[in-house]
């Protein structure tokens, strides 16, 4: 499996060996050595952000409501490339993980990453009979861990925060795995449908949590993206994947006020299409 063993998760010491990484990552940087680069595929009223790191690693959160992933994968990726280093689902709801079936039905993957929550759905049990079929390891997130890529690039987890293994829940939103996917200074805050308790536990938790693109959670709904919250992550951009004149009224206006009023730059895949951001490090440059 292409790069999979490079990889790895280890939860954040502060060690002498962490501040070389750190430097090497920077060095590296300064020296143009290669980009990373974040789509955000247009899958309708979903999610699927497709991540490739500068040494060619691919991460895939989340698959959206349908096979429509796979044409988008299909453009992201050379079609040779059959191989997906990491498949992280931020939560076990149809519109993210139905995709991701299919992605694991087609592709080799190295690493499934998941809260382990329970959710009784024909598409979960399709997908845990899936996943084990295919043999790819499962990893279950928590708080504090962070996913490392060997080429400077890192995903660092900010929820869950607490074990939801086995757990059935009345809101499986309360399991969201959300991450931060950081090269050097540049940095996208992946927040899945997290709600304003999710991101209420963030700010409790986490120190830092700035960022420069936030894919905005739970498709711009009501419930999501508070003021407080925008205030503790202050991005310059913000990305919201929703489907064409669906059915719930995504993106909310009071959402789209309050982007507004942080003088956020907004991109939504219901008008925008997939939208793709690249960076060497310093600053994310839209791909047009």
């Amino acid at each position: 499996m292409k790069g999979v063993k490079h990889i790895h998760v280890a939860v954040v010491v502060c060690t002498v060996v962490s501040v070389v990484i750190i430097w090497a990552a920077v060095f590296q940087v300064e020296a143009g050595w290669g980009e990373t680069r974040l789509t955000v595929f247009d899958v309708g009223q979903g999610d699927a952000v497709f991540v490739e790191t500068p040494s060619g690693k691919q991460m895939l959160v989340d698959g959206g409501p349908d096979g429509s992933v796979l044409s988008r994968l299909g453009n992201a990726m050379p079609f040779w490339d059959r191989s997906i280093d990491i498949l992280v689902i931020s939560h076990p709801h149809s519109d993210h993980l139905t995709g991701a079936i299919e992605v694991l039905k087609r592709y080799d993957v190295g690493l499934v990453v998941e809260s382990g929550v329970e959710y009784s759905t024909a598409e979960y049990e399709e997908w845990q009979r899936v996943v084990e079929a295919s043999g790819a390891p499962i990893h279950i997130a928590r708080a504090g861990e962070v996913i490392e890529f060997g080429d400077g690039v890192r995903f660092e987890i900010f929820l869950p925060a607490h074990a939801f293994v086995g757990a059935s829940l009345k809101n499986v939103h309360d399991a969201m795995v959300v991450g931060r996917l950081v090269f050097a200074s540049s940095s996208a805050l992946l927040m899945g449908d997290a709600e304003a308790s999710e991101e209420y536990q963030m700010m409790y938790a986490a120190e830092d949590l700035f960022t420069d693109i936030l894919k905005v959670g739970h498709h711009g709904s009501k419930t999501s993206t508070s003021e407080p919250f925008l205030r503790a992550v202050s991005p310059d951009i913000a990305i919201i994947s929703s489907g064409r004149k669906n059915r719930y009224g995504h993106p909310n206006q009071g959402v789209l006020d309050r982007l507004g009023m942080f003088d956020v730059s907004l991109f939504r895949t219901d008008s925008d299409g997939s939208i793709t951001f690249t960076t060497g490090g310093h600053e994310w440059i839209q791909e047009k």
